[in-house]
């Protein structure tokens, strides 16, 4: 394997990255995180996605409202996950078999020598990464996601920064996905509207009660909204129907969802 000139040898790096999937016996205190559609499945292309958004996030987080210092602060985690992932796991890998050789030398070897186990040294971080705290994707993830409601975001920027996935393209999506969960209020139950908004702003929502009109809701940014508007006629229920558009730099957009309709209840 040749990393540094930004070459990868098959087999190891080909294989997908199971840090996402669940596993039999989890660590203690520790979730699993989805991946998101836009991070690499396989380890190498995971390698060379950190490499892009390091070297890119200096030019483009000032244009989308990230503070210096949080610029700084993400690419060293995206350096030091390259690392991790890149030269550190590599030298695991390299090593691993001295290890099973030592075992058998141990429980089945000859010999007239007092065995000396190896161990292992990792390598050196590169110049000016330093180690971090748990989470670099983590954190990576959830400023991307502050980056894409940025006024200033673009298809164009999120293309060459690497994060939009086939599933958030909006060219696929003309129209918001939302789908509603009954909650039982105060007074009254409640609908809870769960969308996807994939890279737009955000959705603008509408709702019409019984045989009355179409009615503005909210604009919402952040999935879910909750409807806890008391009943029309108080005791008696009522049919509620809903629908959404997108909603990007104050202006509703693009069609209609289909209506969905509820009955709530007292």
């Amino acid at each position: 394997m040749n990393w540094d000139a930004g070459t990868w040898d098959t087999g190891f790096w080909d294989q997908p990255s199971d840090y996402f999937h669940p596993q039999t016996k989890p660590k203690p205190k520790q979730q699993t995180m989805k991946r998101q559609d836009y991070y690499p499945s396989r380890i190498g292309d995971q390698v060379n996605w950190l490499d892009n958004l390091a070297a890119k996030l200096p030019t483009y987080g000032p244009t989308l409202g990230v503070i210096a210092g949080d610029v700084t602060a993400a690419v060293n985690d995206a350096k030091y996950a390259r690392y991790v992932l890149g030269t550190w796991l590599t030298a695991v890998r390299n090593f691993s078999p001295s290890t099973t050789d030592a075992v058998d030398d141990v429980l089945t070897g000859t010999g007239t020598s007092v065995m000396v186990l190896p161990t292992f040294a990792a390598p050196a971080l590169p110049a000016g990464v330093t180690a971090t705290l748990p989470g670099t994707l983590t954190r990576l993830f959830a400023l991307i996601a502050k980056m894409k409601l940025n006024a200033a975001y673009t298809e164009a920027i999120g293309t060459d920064l690497g994060i939009v996935g086939s599933e958030d393209d909006p060219s696929t999506h003309p129209v918001p996905k939302f789908s509603m969960e009954m909650l039982q209020g105060g007074a009254c139950q409640c609908v809870r509207l769960k969308f996807y908004k994939y890279l737009h702003m955000g959705v603008y929502i509408e709702s019409r009660r019984g045989v009355g009109p179409w009615e503005f809701l909210a604009i919402d940014t952040e999935s879910p909204y909750d409807d806890d508007r008391p009943l029309l006629v108080a005791g008696t229920p009522e049919v509620r129907e809903y629908r959404m558009r997108f909603w990007d730099k104050g202006t509703p957009n693009g069609d209609w969802t289909p209506v969905q309709k509820v009955t709530v209840s007292p």
